[in-house]
């Protein structure tokens, strides 16, 4: 039953029974008699309470055959959720910690099909990643941002960390079939740090170099101009690593040599794809172009039709392959290039024909990939 507070001078009094004494006093009286038809806790379908159950190490007994486990990944704790059935665990991000939790999973895994979901969480997720590789479980790698984006779906305006790990799991269980299982793979997280790091320094490079124009003071444009030349060189060190490192892995180089012999892919561009879209070669074609970001989505309700839009992706693999876009439009000796002309000639805007070389040419890389085939000009 619901309980509301009358006070206030705005509440039109009423003659004769207890109405008006009650709102004098500002009594709780009864509302809505009726109150079964209506959730006893509001605030839930918000999200704002505190979660999900804990059960004791030992209790872990489930009466379902398929179980999502969202895990939530702080510096010193993991926070565990199953579902459907509600249960939840803490675990030390440690090494005793990942032990306990690597045996209770393998235990559950004799009786029942797990599926783990966990979101990157600046590298804190790296030894839980490669435990569930060695023990050959089902994990998936979670988008962040498509996460949070469920959890607003279901209303929910909290956020503890039980609520993410109960939000990982059932985002998990609606979206697996579409989801790419994640392998851990060593040599690609030393790459993708490389390229990382090699993205940060060309950023702070640009970024002070931009600031050269505005500065008077000669000594202060010298310490800039030092600073500019330092983090060019620190790149140049970080690319032939990379280079090193591709190299030294037998699937990161024949990969490598597969996306370079396209037009437009150089080492910098290989490396990005390599690093940033580790899933290439394992997707259909329109999930290649939205991973990218140059998919275009129909805006259609009623009898209005808007034109269609390309949106969202991963925003470093699309500036390298818009690089690329830019070098096979400009020597226009592929297939590829004959698109924007056409597209170009038709009327269409530069930028328009640019993202089509882009959805075409990540499309045939995937297509490289996944067949073993190198680029053949048609």
């Amino acid at each position: 039953m619901w309980y509301v507070v009358i006070a206030g001078a705005g509440w039109p009094p009423r003659s004769g029974g207890g109405c008006e004494a009650d709102r004098q006093a500002g009594r709780i009286r009864p509302f809505l008699s009726r109150a079964a038809s209506v959730s006893p806790n509001p605030e839930q379908l918000l999200g704002a309470v505190t979660g999900p159950r804990t059960t004791s190490l030992g209790d872990w007994i489930m009466t379902h055959s398929e179980l999502f486990v969202g895990i939530d990944i702080a510096k010193d704790e993991l926070v565990l959720y199953f579902h459907p059935t509600g249960d939840m665990r803490r675990i030390a991000n440690s090494r005793t910690g990942l032990a306990t939790l690597g045996k209770q999973l393998v235990r559950l895994g004799r009786d029942h099909i797990l599926r783990i979901g966990f979101e990157a969480s600046g590298g804190y997720e790296r030894a839980l990643a490669i435990l569930l590789d060695r023990l050959e479980l089902e994990a998936y790698l979670l988008d962040p941002a498509r996460v949070r984006s469920f959890g607003r779906a279901e209303r929910r305006l909290a956020k503890t960390d039980p609520l993410d790990a109960s939000q990982i799991a059932r985002c998990l269980a609606a979206l697996h079939p579409q989801l790419t299982r994640h392998v851990h793979d060593p040599k690609a997280v030393q790459l993708a740090e490389h390229v990382r790091l090699r993205d940060l320094a060309i950023a702070q490079a640009v970024q002070m170099g931009n600031q050269l124009e505005s500065i008077a003071d000669r000594a202060v444009r010298k310490l800039i101009a030092a600073q500019v030349a330092r983090l060019r060189a620190l790149a140049l060190r970080i690319e032939k690593a990379i280079a090193v490192l591709i190299a030294a892995s037998p699937d990161l180089a024949r990969r490598e040599r597969l996306l370079r012999s396209a037009p437009g892919v150089g080492p910098i561009v290989a490396a990005c794809l390599l690093a940033r879209m580790p899933e290439l070669g394992r997707l259909s074609s329109r999930q290649a172009a939205a991973l990218v970001g140059v998919a275009p989505f129909d805006r259609q309700s009623g009898n209005t039709t808007r034109p269609a839009r390309c949106q969202g992706g991963r925003p470093t693999v699309r500036r390298a392959l818009y690089l690329a876009a830019l070098s096979i439009a400009r020597t226009g000796k592929s297939h590829l290039a004959s698109i924007g002309k056409r597209l170009k000639n038709a009327g269409k805007p530069n930028k328009l024909a640019l993202v089509a070389i882009m959805r075409k040419l990540i499309i045939t890389l995937n297509a490289m990939i996944k067949n073993d085939t190198p680029f053949h000009a048609e």
